[in-house]
């Protein structure tokens, strides 16, 4: 039998996690490397080679890492080589008669829980003038009842009032606006690769490498960018030598596919360019596009991590294969806003609103795919009826 250490998570909850993930990166970042960067391989990758063009995700739940873990777990994939996506914890693999192999270092990730404002010790809830201790909060979809009391008595919630700490009185509804707190906790997750007596979950749940065709590359690239067309953006391609979207005329300009080294190179920027126009004020309205400060300040800074990291996670939401290497004149503006006082935060708010433009340009684009569906459908049902009415 594997026995956990027990003292692990009280480490991590320790440890400044967000500083060790940012440090970890501004380390690949001095040595010139993209630590998100991903490609496909022939065969089997290679320690050192880029991994698989995967999302790092949940091994039990199958659900992709986000945010600031997607980004944290996508360098670990990169510089360990792991050829499986999977992560999981120790009690997950433990379930499976699972553990780690004896001296592997697990990866901190972080999530995020609710306290209601019912269990601070600094909030009083009253019932009729006398204060209670509430002991769970019921809903199920409907008005939530709060059990109180020792005999566990359901009362409305809408029956409470709630002192806040300054001494302000509010129904509970507001109490739930204004005090839930958010906090952050940490679990620590090991990549399969890591794993020994992991047989038994292989076989039940195998996994393979995805391999796209050139033409199925080339149609998902299309789909993208007929779905922010649809949006109203504007993408010209011209035989120029730079590539940039410019705000206030919501266009991309680009050079001619022909003009790149390599197809890869092509998609890497107009996926980063694509990236800026998500920010624009009729879209996710990002703060680096709509109010920017120019050429190497701190909002721009960040809006060039939030473009290179959405390439890098569009890339792996749909295998996309990218080459940045023209992307590495960013490093030190990148490395700047990373050494900042608030740099651990500008990765993980980067890494969140990298999230927001991914699912915002895959959203775009399912919807421009239905469309086009339906138009031909439309024509058919139009013509059928007519004949029958003939």
């Amino acid at each position: 039998m594997i026995m956990p250490n027990k003292s692990a998570s009280k480490d991590v909850e320790r440890r400044d996690v967000r500083q060790e993930v940012t440090d970890s990166i501004l380390a690949r970042l001095e040595q010139g490397v993209m630590p998100w960067r991903k490609g496909w391989t022939d065969g089997e990758p290679k320690h050192g080679e880029p991994t698989p063009l995967m999302l790092p995700q949940n091994g039990e739940s199958g659900k992709a890492y986000r945010g600031g873990n997607r980004l944290y777990l996508m360098s670990v994939m990169h510089s360990q080589g792991y050829d499986d996506p999977r992560f999981m914890t120790f009690n997950q693999l433990r379930a499976w008669e699972a553990g780690p192999q004896k001296g592997s270092r697990g990866y901190p990730v972080e999530y995020w829980e609710r306290m209601p404002f019912w269990k601070r010790r600094d909030v009083e809830v009253t019932l009729n003038g006398a204060r209670v201790q509430v002991l769970d909060v019921r809903s199920d979809g409907m008005a939530p009842v709060a059990v109180v009391g020792p005999d566990r008595r359901e009362v409305p919630a809408n029956h409470f009032d709630v002192r806040a700490p300054d001494g302000r009185m509010m129904r509970w509804v507001q109490a739930e606006r204004e005090m839930d707190v958010l906090y952050a906790k940490h679990s620590t997750v090991f990549n399969i690769a890591q794993c020994q007596g992991i047989e038994k979950f292989l076989e039940a749940r195998p996994f393979e490498l995805p391999k796209r065709t050139e033409v199925q590359l080339d149609a998902s690239m299309d789909g993208i960018v007929k779905g922010m067309q649809a949006t109203g953006l504007q993408v010209r391609f011209e035989e120029q030598n730079r590539a940039f979207y410019r705000p206030s005329a919501d266009m991309i300009m680009m050079p001619v596919p022909q003009q790149f080294d390599d197809v890869r190179e092509f998609r890497s920027t107009l996926l980063h360019e694509l990236g800026h126009a998500t920010g624009h004020a009729s879209r996710l309205n990002r703060e680096g596009v709509v109010n920017g400060d120019g050429y190497g300040g701190p909002k721009y800074a960040r809006e060039e991590l939030v473009a290179e990291l959405t390439s890098a996670f569009m890339a792996a939401e749909t295998g996309i294969d990218r080459v940045d290497d023209n992307h590495a004149s960013y490093i030190s503006h990148w490395m700047a806003a990373l050494k900042a006082k608030d740099g651990k935060h500008v990765l993980y708010e980067a890494a969140r609103e990298a999230d927001k433009a991914t699912d915002y340009m895959l959203d775009a684009a399912s919807r421009s795919v239905e469309q086009a569906v339906e138009q031909p459908l439309g024509k058919d049902r139009k013509q059928k009826t007519a004949e029958l009415e003939r």
